[in-house]
């Protein structure tokens, strides 16, 4: 067996997230452990920062609860985004 996962297992990992299958599924499908699913995922994923037609990204960690109305002012905002 080999070390290293293969162009095709990659692609069949993306097809198993797109699925939504658990890691343990997607690694018996290409005969690896989760745990190799898990850091392959970990390795190789990133966030999307984007935002929808007329709005920006906001990166404000409570950002879907919170009751303002206007993306924050960062001097008046009691809970400011962890990055700017």
């Amino acid at each position: 067996m080999s070390k290293y996962l293969t162009y095709e297992e990659r692609l069949k990992i993306q097809a198993g997230l797109k699925e939504n299958l658990s890691f343990g599924a997607i690694g018996r499908q290409i005969d690896k452990d989760r745990t190799t699913i898990a850091k392959e995922i970990k390795k190789h994923s990133y966030e999307k920062k984007s935002g929808y037609s007329g709005w920006s990204y906001n990166a404000c960690k409570h950002r879907n609860g919170c009751k303002a109305k206007n993306i924050c002012d960062k001097n008046q905002c009691r809970r400011p985004s962890t990055t700017y």
